[in-house]
């Protein structure tokens, strides 16, 4: 990473992970499509569900972060979205089994094709943690399947609160004892970065599908495509181009 005169050297790197290294919105449309396939309901649903699927939790999050709904797991709150969503789209009638192992598709998030070997990459020069929404369980269930080289682990739930709300990235910076300037935030959401930059980290916008794009007013340290574009900006290579 280029850098002026001055500025503090990064040493350690913050990911946020769904949406950023894993692609939530694919996978779970996905399992919704396997799940249904062996319930033998129409294919066509699957796509219906997933959507309705996010939204209920999008819901149930927004709630929870302005203060209207008390704290829950994001597992739990997916499993209570996911009834809400099937009985919406008249799948109330699913298997119990079905909709179990579909509840636990969080923990199967499939990486974005170029996370695992930017993470190795990154790894293998910083400290790598991620700091997610996303319960220990299934950030355990996705790094493992995916081989997420992680140096640390890190969830909201210890807070038990949500990002964005301050308490969580202060987290991070405290049990991790990090100066804020050495530590780069790296998510696909502005609002994250956002919230990031606030408790005085650099930022790095990556690129997805999606996720969200940033306004005319945002001014992050870094802008990439994908996690390889990251590693070259920030371990010698020509940094992106701010968009």
């Amino acid at each position: 990473m280029t850098r002026a005169e001055g500025t503090p050297i990064v040493r350690t790197l913050l990911f946020d992970v769904l949406g950023t290294v894993v692609d939530e919105r694919g996978s779970l449309a996905s399992e919704c499509a396997a799940a249904l396939a062996i319930a033998e309901v129409g294919a066509g649903q699957a796509e219906l569900l997933a959507a309705a699927w996010h939204r209920h939790m999008d819901g149930k999050l927004a709630q929870v972060i302005a203060g209207v709904a008390p704290w829950q797991p994001r597992d739990v709150l997916g499993r209570e979205s996911l009834h809400e969503a099937a009985a919406e789209l008249g799948l109330a009638d699913l298997p119990a089994t079905v909709l179990d192992d579909l509840a636990l598709a969080g923990q199967r998030l499939r990486a974005w094709p170029d996370a695992a070997e930017g993470l190795r990459i990154l790894s293998g020069r910083y400290a790598v943690v991620a700091l997610s929404n996303a319960t220990l369980a299934e950030l355990t269930g996705m790094s493992a399947v995916n081989g997420l080289a992680w140096h640390c682990v890190l969830s909201a739930a210890l807070t038990r609160a949500y990002k964005p709300d301050p308490v969580v990235y202060q987290m991070a910076l405290d049990l991790l004892q990090l100066n804020p300037e050495q530590t780069l935030f790296v998510a696909a959401h502005p609002w994250d970065l956002r919230a990031a930059a606030s408790q005085g980290m650099r930022t790095a916008y990556i690129s997805r599908l999606d996720e969200g794009t940033p306004s005319a007013g945002d001014q992050f340290d870094l802008y990439a495509t994908d996690l390889a574009g990251l590693a070259a900006a920030i371990t010698g290579g020509v940094a992106p181009a701010s968009p």
